[in-house]
Order: structure tokens, then C-alpha cells, then sequence
């Protein structure tokens, strides 16, 4: 490309002076003049071509550059500590296990212990106050001025199982959050330190960003609610509503009862959604850790299998790479600072 610049510069510098000799004829002048015109595209495509070619050098600087520094960063990761690492791999292993066991016994204690305070309430609020007869019977069915404020009470009474059963699932997932808050991230945070800035930021994002997901997703497990997965009141709601149909004629017992189980249903599928998701969030950051280390001491022991002289070759090499780099740099700089 410069000697096509030097060619074109030769050219359009005879006809300025062909142009500017007045012992020169009018035909040949005027000939010269259309030809610097003629050259001034030339230049125009050589400078746009340059402008293009210095952004592909760009991101071929940046691919030497990183090359490099997967190349510095191989002695670190030589050195690391090989027992450090193994004892990091053994404490994941093990929480992984305990999150899995913890988690499940957790969750369905919190199931129990939401299924009890809503028979409680239940019983308490609706069964024994409006259903249970001056004798202590059963009744099939209620009307008037009572089913009114029956189903007034139900809301309310519903409204007190979603609030204790927050604070189970929270309580219940505190547990389980305790154990995973126990891993010392030292280890892993000197190990990103090692790596190439190109994959320390990525690892360095992704972790960040996974942990900040657990501490707010078990910190807050009613708030950061799955996907797909909407409040406890939310999902109750169709449920009340269907009851409201009977205030123009008796409540019935039977329709009570399956009001009943049907917000026991909800209740179950509302705490199985939560911990579900928080578990399986818990062991893919676990696991990610763990695949991280694996990787890293694959890259460790194929690294220190590597000779003095294949390192000297990758050191040439990277080095004849600039020297390209910089030579396509300056001939690109001249097309740029290049007048016609």
C-alpha cells in the first residue's frame, strides 16, 4: 500500500510542477491539472483503506497483547499451591453434599410447619368459630348475617398464613445459607488474581455476580421470587374470589374444605418453587467453583511439563508478532499523515 502512496505522490508532484511551468504549453498544463484531480481519489481510498486496516491491527495488537499475557501469567500458575487447592476442592465438595441434604430437610420442615400454622389458623378462625354448633357438631353449612362474616375472616386468616410462611421459608433458608457463607473464598480470589486479565475478568464477573444472586435470593427469598413463580397472596387470590360467589346462598361446609386444600396445595407448590431454586442456584455456584479449579490445575500440570525452549520459542514468537504489528502501524500512520 506505501508504494502505491509513493507512486500516487510521484505522480500528483510531477504535474504540480508541470502545472506551475509557464515555458510549458496551455494543452500539457491543463493536462496536468486534470491529473492531479484524477490522482486525489487515490489518496482519498488509500487513507479510507488505512483507516479500515487500522482497526483490524487494533484488534490484532489486542489478541498479541493477550497472548502475552496468558504467557507472563503461566509462571503464577506454575507456582500456585497444588495442597491449597485440593483442600478448597474437598471443602466445596463436602458443602455440596450438605446443601443438598440440609436443603431438603429444610424445605420440607418449612412445608410441615407452614401446614400446621394454616390447620391451626384455620381451625381456630373458620372451623371452631363458624362451622362448630352450640352442641359441638359440625355443621353442614352456614347462612346469612354468619356466612358474611365468615367470609370476611377467611381473607384475614389467609393474609396471617402468608406472612408466617415467609418467615419460615426465610428461617428455613437461613440454614442452609450459613453453610454456603462458610466457604473461604480466599483461595479461588488468589487464583483469579493469577490468571490473564481477559479470563480473571470473566471468572471475576461471574462470580461476583452469582454470589451477589445467592445473598440476595436467600437473604430475600419471598422478594427475589423464580421465574414463573408469583406471592403466595397472588396465587390465593382466584381461590378467595371463588368463595365470594356464595354470598347470594348458603356456605357450605364441603366448599370450605376444598378451599382448604386447595390453598395447602398452594402452600406446597409456593415453598417447593423457592427452595428449589435456591438450592439448585447454591450448587451451580458450588459446582462452577469446582469446575474452576479442576481447570485450573489441568492448565498447572500441562504448564509444568513445559520446557525452558518451548517457552524461549513462544517468547520469539510473540515478540516477531510486534515487531509485524509495529511495522504495519508505522506504514499505516504515513498513508494517514500522507498529503497529495
Amino acid at each position: 500500500m506505501n508504494e502505491f502512496l509513493k507512486a500516487f505522490q510521484n505522480i500528483a508532484q510531477s504535474a504540480d510542477l508541470v502545472a506551475a511551468d509557464d515555458d510549458k504549453s496551455l494543452e500539457i498544463k491543463e493536462s496536468a491539472t486534470t491529473v492531479i484531480k484524477s490522482v486525489q481519489p487515490g489518496f482519498d481510498e488509500l487513507r479510507e483503506s488505512a483507516t479500515r486496516l487500522e482497526k483490524v491491527v487494533q484488534k490484532c495488537r489486542n489478541d498479541i497483547d493477550h497472548a502475552e499475557d496468558v504467557w507472563t501469567c503461566k509462571l503464577g500458575i506454575i507456582q500456585a499451591s497444588k495442597p491449597e487447592i485440593w483442600q478448597q476442592l474437598g471443602e466445596l465438595s463436602g458443602c455440596h453434599v450438605r446443601i443438598n441434604e440440609l436443603g431438603q430437610r429444610c424445605q420440607n420442615s418449612a412445608i410441615d410447619q407452614s401446614q400446621d400454622y394454616w390447620d391451626k389458623i384455620f381451625d381456630v378462625r373458620v372451623k371452631q368459630k363458624w362451622f362448630i354448633d352450640a352442641a359441638n357438631k359440625q355443621k353442614k353449612g352456614i347462612g346469612w348475617k354468619e356466612k358474611d362474616y365468615c367470609l370476611k375472616d377467611i381473607p384475614l386468616a389467609v393474609n396471617l398464613v402468608c406472612r408466617e410462611i415467609d418467615q419460615i421459608i426465610k428461617r428455613s433458608l437461613d440454614l442452609v445459607y450459613q453453610d454456603l457463607s462458610t466457604i473461604n473464598l480466599k483461595v479461588i480470589t488468589q487464583c483469579f488474581g493469577i490468571l490473564d486479565k481477559q479470563t480473571k475478568a470473566v471468572w471475576n464477573h461471574h462470580m461476583n455476580l452469582t454470589f451477589s444472586q445467592i445473598a440476595n435470593k436467600f437473604e430475600q427469598p419471598t422478594v427475589y421470587l423464580p421465574e414463573n413463580t408469583k406471592s403466595l397472596s397472588s396465587v390465593l387470590s382466584p381461590a378467595l374470589d371463588n368463595l365470594s360467589k356464595y354470598r347470594l346462598g348458603d356456605l357450605f361446609w364441603e366448599e370450605v374444605i376444598n378451599f382448604k386444600k386447595e390453598v395447602s396445595t398452594a402452600i406446597d407448590n409456593f415453598i417447593n418453587s423457592i427452595f428449589d431454586d435456591r438450592l439448585k442456584l447454591g450448587s451451580r455456584a458450588l459446582v462452577k467453583a469446582m469446575i474452576f479449579y479442576d481447570e485450573f490445575l489441568e492448565k498447572q500440570d500441562r504448564y509444568q511439563q513445559e520446557t525452558p525452549a518451548q517457552r524461549q520459542a513462544e517468547r520469539a514468537w510473540i515478540d516477531s508478532q510486534w515487531t509485524e504489528i509495529q511495522r504495519l502501524e508505522k506504514g499505516i500512520k504515513v498513508i494517514l499523515n500522507s498529503s497529495p
